[in-house]
């Protein structure tokens, strides 16, 4: 689980020399599938993190030296429907959150396994001697987990060859289905959740079980990347979706960016923080019709230090595919 998680997601900059191994801190390296191995750095998000087009495509380059940058080519912002100065999105929430709870309930589905899958992308940096390297990497992750704490990740790893440089959503779906993942399976309480089932329903315990796992103490951002995180390993309920929207609510500095189109086409409603100073922002994208999380961006609007990258750049996505709950692990 936590070689999904960046454990400095939170540092707008890059620290001074010497570098600082993070996948030594994570106490995880990445997979070696036969190629080349690449260091988390800084910014996987949780990413916390199903397709996207990006510009110039999934690409790794060389930054050779500061009289020559070579910035990264990082996925398009969403466009949003308000860019600038956008209102509270107190209101809109609100009135996804009431119009979801009168709409008659469809029958919650049934299954000893809580599902959830998500196709991400995040930007990962290697830094060697006297150079830079970055890539973007995607990949496809399904999540298995019973209310016991046990049950199983399946994480399909992608590269270029993969996608065959078309980085678009119905290349990642196909790869990642041509794909062999990597497969851990989890006995009882060892498959952590963001929230132990039964995740809460009334708002206030929800709030509370959200900050629990990113602390309000960060900022505003920690209500968005919280809700994201809830939705990327577990099936969220009607009523916890309900909850959920009328948590960001009461939430401060969550803004409406209006109606949007993620990166499978599907259009829904966009809120976001900004956070850092005004450096980085985090945007969720929800279904108007069910309420359920689309799509979240994490980008930063102002270069960190020692980054090649042109702001407003993506650093983390994460698209939702699929959530359900199955009776195994097939």
């Amino acid at each position: 689980m936590l070689r999904r998680l960046d454990p400095a997601r939170d540092v707008p900059q890059w620290p001074p020399a010497p570098a600082v191994d993070w996948a030594a801190v994570a106490g995880a390296p990445v997979p070696d599938r036969g190629r080349r191995r690449w260091r988390r750095r800084a910014l996987l998000g949780a990413v916390a993190t199903s397709a996207a087009t990006l510009v110039a495509g999934v690409v790794a380059v060389q930054v050779t030296g500061p009289s020559a940058p070579v910035y990264a080519a990082t996925p398009a912002p969403l466009p949003v429907q308000y860019s600038g100065e956008a209102p509270s999105a107190r209101d809109a929430l609100l009135t996804l959150a009431a119009a979801l709870e009168a709409a008659p309930a469809s029958p919650r589905p049934t299954g000893r396994f809580s599902f959830a899958q998500v196709g991400q992308w995040a930007l990962d940096m290697s830094a060697g001697k006297g150079s830079t390297e970055v890539a973007v990497v995607a990949q496809v992750i399904s999540t298995w987990r019973a209310i016991d704490g046990s049950g199983k990740v399946a994480t399909v790893n992608l590269d270029r060859s993969d996608l065959e440089q078309r980085p678009d959503a119905e290349a990642l779906v196909a790869a990642a289905a041509r794909g062999v993942p990597e497969v851990n399976t989890y006995g009882t309480g060892e498959l952590a959740a963001v929230i132990a089932d039964p995740v809460p329903t009334d708002v206030n315990a929800l709030e509370q079980a959200l900050y629990a796992h990113q602390p309000r103490v960060n900022g505003p951002k920690s209500a968005v990347r919280a809700v994201a995180d809830l939705y990327r390993t577990t099936e969220v309920s009607r009523d916890v979706r309900i909850a959920a929207l009328r948590f960001l609510a009461r939430a401060d500095g969550v803004l409406l960016r209006g109606t949007v189109t993620d990166r499978l086409g599907r259009q829904g409603l966009a809120v976001s923080v900004d956070s850092d100073n005004g450096g980085t922002r985090d945007l969720l994208v929800f279904d108007q019709r069910t309420g359920l999380l689309l799509a979240y961006e994490s980008m930063f609007l102002r270069r960190p230090e020692r980054l090649p990258v042109r702001v407003p750049a993506v650093f983390a996505y994460v698209l939702y595919l699929d959530q359900d709950r199955r009776a195994d692990t097939t």
